[in-house]
């Protein structure tokens, strides 16, 4: 058996015992270290092994039933029912309140947009161009945010990326992005609150809103693709600038 806490960090504030022993056992099954139809180890042996206490245990395998991942046999303890959890994929709400979390999210973000700016260059229709350049219009509109004007830039912005994840053609990229921004938009509208105290803008969000969209209308997929990069990871950048270096959140 895989050493359970191989890769584990110190605990996040909010995150418990069970957190965390729940996201070492779904590790183990979802990487395949316990292949479906195998029995757990009992309740004794995770708890020594992983240094908690049995209560734990018993709280994070409860969880993972519930999520379909594992299941009882009478007299036998737990075995491993499935590999693919019931409620699909989900960002837990308090992960974007933790640094190492949030960075991970605003990754998987790189991996999803930048392709899609690239497909969009290939597939975008004049529709799509009307909406993608009206977005960038919208957000340039408020790039120096007033207390007032936050909440509009952050719309302007994800109807930006949304537009180009709509004009991909394809429906899970779109399904996605709203899903990934619905879960980052306060987040989002924080670091921006946060850049407003300390007097900064939108400008340089702005130029690169344009830049992408000037690559799609040229149907440039590796300019796109090269210049959504470019900016995801400065945005991303800014944003844990604006939540940690300010010394708001730990």
């Amino acid at each position: 058996m895989s050493n359970l806490f191989e890769n584990a960090v110190p605990l996040a504030r909010g995150q418990t015992l069970s957190d965390q022993a729940t996201e070492a056992l779904r590790r183990n099954v979802m990487n395949g270290d316990w292949p479906v139809g195998s029995m757990l180890p009992s309740e004794v042996v995770l708890s020594q092994k992983m240094n908690v206490s049995r209560s734990v245990i018993r709280e994070a395998v409860s969880r993972l039933k519930a999520e379909g991942l594992l299941a009882s046999q009478q007299g036998r303890g737990a075995f491993v029912a499935s590999n693919r959890p019931r409620m699909g994929f989900a960002i837990n709400a308090r992960d974007v309140d933790n640094r190492r979390k949030l960075t991970q999210i605003l990754e998987l973000r790189l991996g999803i947009e930048i392709e899609a700016a690239a497909i969009a260059a290939r597939r975008r229709s004049d529709e799509d161009l009307e909406r993608i350049d009206a977005a960038v219009e919208a957000f340039a509109a408020v790039q120096k945010f007033g207390p007032e004007q936050v909440r509009a830039g952050v719309d302007a912005d994800l109807q930006f990326h949304r537009a180009i994840c709509d004009a991909t053609k394809n429906d899970y990229y779109l399904g996605f992005f709203n899903y990934l921004g619905a879960s980052l938009r306060e987040t989002i509208e924080a670091g921006r609150n946060r850049s407003v105290e300390r007097g900064g803008d939108s400008r340089e969000a702005a130029e690169e809103h344009r830049a992408v969209a000037e690559a799609i209308t040229a149907q440039d997929s590796l300019a796109a693709r090269k210049l959504m990069r470019k900016h995801l990871e400065l945005s991303s950048a800014r944003l844990l600038g604006h939540l940690w270096n300010s010394g708001g959140r730990e």
